[in-house]
């Protein structure tokens, strides 16, 4: 007996060395028709979702139409090109994600080697820093993570391939078939921390020798973000995606710089491409307004708010709700010992998550861990001190996100919210992108809290605009 345990123990050395392990990949890219795969284009449809947009803290995402999905890969460069579009499919609308699109709304998203950018019409935006990421899309797709894999010496332990890419650890499962079912990750959200990232490929088909899945999952952090029926693929597609220019010469994105605008005496913007946030001089101590964006976007935020008003403590941050390009850069004050005010609601869901690991992107908090502080409300709060007062309004029954604050000060006639309306560039009033339901429900806050807006500033947008421009958006003036 004790011979045979050791026969089965030896047995299972020579069955973890590496030659076995890359005969089982060899295998499964046979099956899947890798072997001799140089480039892939596939398209579909279905539905995808906004990341971090939810109705509710910590619930799904809003759902979008993907009407269209076509991916053209080259495996040899490395190179992408994904094309997606999208339209409105929360009706009545529930949630972010630029929620509610009046049309179609398209993005390009293309990454060859080092370099990445966006396409709108004969343009090319380099975006480098996204190539990363978009490498590792690519690497995770079915037949790239099993070329990463024999490339990169990946491991394989029953019917689990576990292989490094774009500096993460990727893990694919094969079926019976020898065919990727499910690719996973971590991945991270200033919000949220490290989170899960599962891709699942289900029923598979042949197409010119090649198994491909005619079905996507993807699922970040437990929830859908993307849900496709693949009903074209063309193996080995001449797919040739060269960087522009103007791409491969790109500089490295300048250091986020915080632009200042004065409103009043005591009441200062800090803007960023479509971000704005609030600092207001208490007297003995300032308030700011949203947190939004990232920690990098705080720190610099906080730089300036200081220069602005000098030598007095930032003592409380206003949030106005919990989506995450709102919440990304909170974590920040709270580090700083600053005191977020909020819905007792969103309360509950920040103590949740700020407490998961931070291992791929610690922050200030997670490296210097405190407790936060927080003030909450319900209904209303005022908040008044050197002459200025805050009020404060829970936005109820409004689409756009569950537990939504509206900011108003009363001596200035000033508006903030998080979102819904977003005022544009130039004279139009109206955001002709989207239908006019969440510009509407701001106003019913506005008109029911019998406020006197004179001028409004939300989070997103371009400068402050006058009120007759909600007014405008929401139909109640002539446009």
């Amino acid at each position: 007996m004790k011979m045979h345990w050791t026969l089965i123990a030896g047995l299972a050395v020579v069955l973890a060395t590496p030659s076995l392990a890359q005969n089982r990949l060899e295998q499964a890219a046979a099956a899947m028709g890798a072997t001799s795969l140089n480039s892939i284009q596939y398209t579909g449809s279905g539905n995808v979702y906004s990341f971090g947009q939810g109705f509710e803290p910590g619930e799904r995402f809003p759902l979008f139409i993907q009407r269209t999905y076509n991916a053209a890969i080259n495996y040899q460069t490395p190179a992408m090109r994904l094309i997606q579009v999208r339209s409105q499919g929360e009706r009545p609308p529930r949630g972010g994600g630029q929620q509610a699109l009046a049309g179609d709304q398209r993005a390009v998203a293309v990454v060859s080697g080092r370099f990445a950018w966006q396409e709108a019409g004969n343009q090319a935006a380099p975006n480098n820093g996204a190539a990363g990421e978009r490498r590792r899309a690519l690497w995770t797709t079915p037949h790239g993570v099993i070329k990463a894999a024999i490339a990169n010496s990946g491991k394989v332990d029953g019917n689990t391939v576990t292989v490094t890419i774009e500096g993460r650890e990727v893990k694919a499962t094969l079926n019976a078939q020898n065919l990727v079912e499910k690719v996973s990750y971590l991945s991270t959200n200033d919000v949220i921390g490290d989170y899960p990232v599962e891709i699942a490929y289900t029923d598979y088909a042949d197409f010119a020798g090649v198994k491909f899945p005619r079905h996507i999952v993807q699922t970040e952090d437990g929830h859908p973000t993307l849900d496709i029926t693949v009903n074209n693929v063309q193996p080995n597609a001449a797919v040739a995606i060269d960087a522009p220019a103007n791409v491969q010469s790109a500089p490295p994105p300048p250091p986020l710089r915080v632009a200042v605008e004065k409103f009043a005496d005591g009441i200062f913007f800090f803007v960023t491409p479509n971000a704005r946030n609030w600092a207001v001089d208490f007297g003995d101590h300032i308030v700011v307004v949203e947190g939004q964006g990232s920690e990098a976007r705080s720190l610099a935020a906080i730089e300036e708010i200081k220069k602005a008003i000098p030598n007095k403590p930032i003592r409380y941050v206003i949030n106005t709700h919990a989506h995450y390009d709102h919440a990304g850069g909170l974590r920040t004050f709270v580090a700083q010992g600053i005191t977020v005010v909020t819905h007792e609601k969103n309360k509950q869901f920040y103590e949740k998550v700020w407490a998961r690991p931070r291992t791929i992107a610690p922050d200030s908090l997670s490296k210097a861990p405190k407790p936060a502080v927080f003030e909450t409300l319900t209904d209303k709060k005022v908040m008044s001190g050197g002459g200025k007062t805050l009020e404060l309004y829970f936005m109820k029954d409004t689409s756009h996100n569950m537990y939504n604050l509206l900011v108003y000060m009363p001596q200035e006639k000033l508006a903030f919210w998080g979102d819904g309306y977003n005022p544009p560039e130039g004279n139009e009033a109206r955001d002709l992108a989207r239908t006019p339901e969440q510009a509407i429900e701001l106003l019913r806050v506005i008109t029911m809290n019998n406020l006197d807006v004179r001028t409004i500033a939300p989070a997103h947008g371009v400068a402050p605009k006058p009120f007759d421009n909600l007014k405008k958006a929401a139909g109640m003036l002539p446009p």
